[in-house]
């Protein structure tokens, strides 16, 4: 591993985690550089995690020569231009999900990436954390045989504010983009891209999806039934069933679950507890440190294919509801 310099775009909330945690990271992370939407903003975060230098110009920040990689958490329609400044730049990118608004900007920057010989890479965190490896571990050693179904829901009710980034287009709002990534991803880790896919939504007056239902349909008689929600909270398990049993990872499964369920049918249950320091970003960070001493565009567990494959499915459901977001599309 190695200690690196990290940029920092957009110094919001989950920049704030992801600083904390980049603080149990292995040889010592710094965070040398913020780029801000105003300069108040990126002055407060620098002086908290003692970056050194804050900028409210993307261009001023990518050609700051003490930047290794940079850490984008910025809303969602602002990825595009900004990771692929940085990629275009040699600066390799960590890019929240997700990563682009749509397929088309993903093999963009999947381009780019390759041409600059730059890593890229979606920061889709739950991947890496130790609840989601014991069920890829769990599924792996047959416990539950071929997995049937996976049934999986974020909800939240979010504040009724048209300008938040959650109902307004311009910010790239809507369940879907915001939560229900976190289900599609999940049934795209656990059984491949969909044969077929059937969504329905709720829409705003603007055009934002408030929830979305989704049915994955899958060849080989699986299918996955997703949901996501702006207006309602959900504190239901993910739940992966199999031919001889059932995983289910307990609230909250998309972050740091209380446990791992296993129940198979002629044995009973099994709770495997989940417990780790801080919010659970620095697994992915682990991986983006390897991946770089490695010399890689790209990571094996989180791959350029498997970001567009989510980013094709997303794309259909919202044909399906019929969401678009004019100015970038």
């Amino acid at each position: 591993m190695e200690s690196l310099n990290w940029g920092i775009i957009g110094p919001g909330n989950i920049a704030h985690d992801f600083a904390r945690d980049l603080e149990l990271v292995r040889p010592a992370q710094k965070i040398t550089a913020v780029l801000g939407r105003t300069k108040e903003s990126a002055e407060t975060f620098s002086r908290q995690f003692q970056a050194g230098h804050s900028f409210t110009d993307l261009e001023k920040f990518i050609k700051h020569p003490g930047i290794d990689i940079s850490y984008i958490a910025t809303p969602h329609p602002q990825h595009y231009e900004e990771a692929m400044a940085c990629l275009q730049n040699n600066i390799p990118v960590l890019c929240e999900k997700p990563m682009t608004l749509n397929a088309e900007q993903s093999g963009l920057l999947v381009e780019a990436s390759e041409k600059n010989n730059c890593f890229l890479m979606e920061a889709m965190w739950i991947r890496f954390l130790p609840s989601i490896e014991k069920v890829l571990s769990i599924i792996k050693d047959g416990s539950i045989g071929k997995v049937i179904s996976v049934k999986a829901s974020m909800g939240y009710k979010a504040p009724k504010d048209n300008n938040s980034r959650y109902f307004n287009p311009a910010l790239g709002g809507g369940s879907l983009l915001d939560l229900g990534i976190y289900p599609v991803f999940l049934a795209h880790l656990l059984m491949g891209k969909p044969d077929g896919i059937k969504a329905i939504g709720s829409l705003t007056k603007k055009g934002i999806d408030e929830s979305c239902a989704v049915l994955l349909d899958y060849n080989d008689g699986g299918h996955a039934i997703l949901d996501s929600a702006l207006v309602s909270p959900s504190d239901r398990p993910a739940e992966i069933a199999g031919e001889k049993g059932i995983i289910r990872i307990l609230n909250p499964w998309f972050e740091k679950s209380i446990g791992i369920e296993l129940e198979l049918y002629d044995k009973g249950k099994t709770v495997y507890p989940c417990e780790w320091e801080g919010h659970g970003l620095q697994f992915e960070m682990n991986e983006v440190l390897l991946c770089l001493r490695n010399k890689k565009t790209e990571s094996d567990l989180f791959s350029h294919a498997f970001s567009r494959q989510i980013s094709e499915t997303m794309d259909e459901i919202r044909d399906q509801i019929h969401v678009v977001y004019k100015a970038y599309e």
